[in-house]
């Protein structure tokens, strides 16, 4: 079979894809943050970055298996997750890392807009009863919406000699993908 021939799934693609959720934040500790704080604001706490730190060591574990890796980073645009990458960033000499790209189709879940705390926990509970994946939150999105806008983003990624792609995402990414 000729290479023009071969089919799409063949294209070099990276040996792995790596799904990182952030640190532990504000958000984790104390849900009333979001009434405060715009979602996308919402900071690691420092036992988040500490976290991130212990995470990076382990994928460059993972990823230096062989002389000549290379690793290219994806990140939501949230401040929780590109505080967590800068800490995962420092387990990795600049020469290995290819680059790193803020990607907002790999953002957290849009929950909706919920300053107050109450319709929250009452619209999460309902999601409880109606099912996880296909509930979709007043102004927000389902989690199949968000299993549609991450898969697009990683079956899109362009043939490349990246041994390892690792994405930064906030929550639910990893959970719904896997």
């Amino acid at each position: 079979m000729t290479r023009q021939h071969q089919p799409q799934c063949a294209r070099r693609l990276p040996k792995r894809i790596i799904l990182v959720r952030h640190g532990e934040s504000q958000g984790n500790l104390d849900m009333s943050a979001y009434t405060t704080t715009p979602d996308y604001r919402i900071p690691l706490t420092a036992l988040g970055a500490e976290q991130a730190r212990a995470a990076g060591q382990r994928i460059r574990d993972v990823v230096a298996g062989s002389g000549n890796w290379k690793v290219y980073f994806y990140v939501s645009p949230y401040a929780r997750t590109r505080a967590t990458l800068r800490e995962i960033g420092r387990a990795f000499p600049r020469d290995r890392v290819i680059g790193a790209r803020e990607e907002c189709r790999v953002r957290e879940q849009d929950f909706g807009n919920f300053q107050v705390e109450e319709r929250m926990r009452a619209v999460k509970e309902t999601r409880q009863r109606f099912g996880r994946f296909f509930f979709r939150f007043p102004e927000g999105e389902s989690a199949a919406d968000v299993f549609d806008r991450v898969a697009s983003t990683i079956i899109r990624s362009e043939p490349s000699p990246i041994q390892s792609i690792v994405s930064l995402f906030s929550s639910p990414p990893p959970t719904i993908i896997y």
